[in-house]
């Protein structure tokens, strides 16, 4: 006979099973070890109680209740072990929500491990934490947190680009972590023991962009250094040079970066004698390039070039699963910098997954920052989360208005109209609003076909 419970333990530290209500069905035996409570005391009492009486932060089966969606967080126990929680929905064969099991993971030795090497790979996650970025004069770790299918694809393509010379472009909003992704390239590169310049063509005036690329003679103008000065893609000769913000860069020096893409050679400022290099280009922007093409604003042969291989990065939003993952490690990096002892509160992670987050990772990076920096307390609450965070929080839950008094069932049904009618508005497809929506997809097929398809 199959031992199922054995099963579970050896791919799972904790598993926790509730019904619809949130009252302990089934809970395996490692709680005395991880939390301290005996199971047998769990079995039929709300798994709140036992949140409230502090046995374990935050917890997440009320949220699965309440969203009815797979949710993620770091939990910390009574016992100071931290775990990967991943709460799931449980639905019967008619489609309806019945229950929620949640799954852990101890990743205390990682965290460990994290605080000595400053670097943190999470068990039963799909993280990776191989790549480093500069910070100041010490060279630390710069983690590519990600859990998101979407994410999930981009990393793959990226160690596998990183095995070829190929040019490559990374694509994406402001903010979603361009230059994190192309360090990891560069650190799973061959050319990892070479150096790595990163060059922000926006951040240097035009006036001084080409001497700092390719570098000067001496005398080659007013105020130039007496010995010359090497540039910074002579700088990257045997590794990788990033160009950020490529479509920033001038006309004229699209011309000679193009020279470099295909000679391999650069020619500093005031010298007739171009020099060999060896660099694999990256490139980034959030910039519409075809259309600069179109415009005359972007070289077309140059565009070419860079443009061998887009790796496109989405924007935070359309990965939220990624978001308290984030947060977590934030809160841990600035804790650890600032010598501080903060946690956030579960409604916090809460409010801060819902938000959009038009400035995508940077944008988060600085509010965990800001939360850290400025609380007085240990836990952090809403309070003290920025004002312009809740109000989208306030905007976007007030969709649903009370016009007049109805009986409270058909209130319920047109929220359901309304809530499906916007998602397909928005999805398209039958699988995915069953899926934003925390419902089966037979069941969204039904209701859609009811209140949906039949007003068309």
């Amino acid at each position: 006979m199959i031992d199922y419970e054995a099963i579970l333990g050896s791919l799972f530290d904790i598993v926790h099973v509730t019904d619809a209500e949130g009252r302990t069905l089934y809970c395996s035996s490692g709680y005395r070890e991880y939390f301290g409570i005996d199971p047998e005391e769990m079995i039929g009492k709300p798994i709140e109680d036992f949140y409230h009486r502090g046995y374990f932060s935050p917890t997440i089966t009320m949220r699965v209740i309440r969203d009815k969606k797979k949710v993620q967080t770091i939990q910390t126990t009574g016992q100071s072990r931290k775990l990967f929680v991943e709460g799931t929905p449980i639905w019967d064969k008619d489609g309806n929500f019945s229950g929620v099991v949640n799954t852990s993971i101890d990743i205390t030795d990682q965290e460990k491990l994290h605080q000595e090497l400053n670097e943190i790979k999470y068990i039963g996650t799909l993280y990776q934490s191989e790549i480093t970025k500069e910070r100041g004069r010490q060279k630390g770790s710069a983690t590519l947190v990600y859990r998101s299918p979407s994410m999930q694809q981009v990393a793959a393509m990226a160690e596998k680009l990183a095995q070829v010379e190929s040019s490559m472009i990374l694509l994406g909003e402001s903010g979603v972590g361009k230059g994190v992704l192309a360090k990891y390239i560069h650190e799973c590169s061959p050319r990892t023991d070479k150096p790595f310049v990163h060059i922000n063509c926006g951040a240097i005036p035009e006036t001084l962009l080409e001497s700092e690329l390719f570098g000067y003679e001496k005398g080659a103008f007013t105020g130039a250094d007496k010995d010359g000065k090497s540039g910074l893609i002579e700088k990257a000769n045997g590794g990788t040079l990033f160009l950020d913000e490529i479509g920033e860069m001038p006309p004229g020096l699209q011309v000679k970066l193009l020279t470099v893409l295909q000679e391999k050679t650069i020619t500093p400022v005031g010298s007739s004698v171009p020099r060999k290099v060896d660099v694999k280009l990256i490139t980034a922007t959030n910039k519409n390039l075809r259309q600069m093409v179109k415009e005359g604003k972007f070289r077309e042969d140059l565009y070419y070039r860079i443009h061998v291989v887009p790796l496109e990065i989405p924007p935070l939003r359309e990965r939220r699963e990624e978001i308290p993952l984030l947060v977590h490690y934030f809160l841990e990096v600035f804790c650890e910098r600032y010598s501080l002892r903060r946690q956030l509160s579960e409604s916090c992670y809460r409010i801060l997954e819902e938000y959009d987050w038009p400035g995508n990772v940077r944008e988060l990076e600085n509010v965990v920052e800001r939360l850290v920096v400025t609380s007085h307390e240990e836990l952090i609450t809403p309070a003290q989360i920025p004002r312009y965070i809740h109000s989208q929080e306030s905007s976007e839950t007030s969709g649903v208005k009370v016009e007049r008094v109805m009986q409270m069932q058909e209130a319920m049904e047109e929220v359901e109209r309304q809530l499906l009618q916007r998602a397909f508005e928005l999805h398209k497809t039958t699988t995915k609003v069953a899926e934003v929506l925390g419902i089966s997809q037979p069941s969204a097929s039904r209701k859609l076909r009811k209140w949906v398809f039949s007003r068309e």
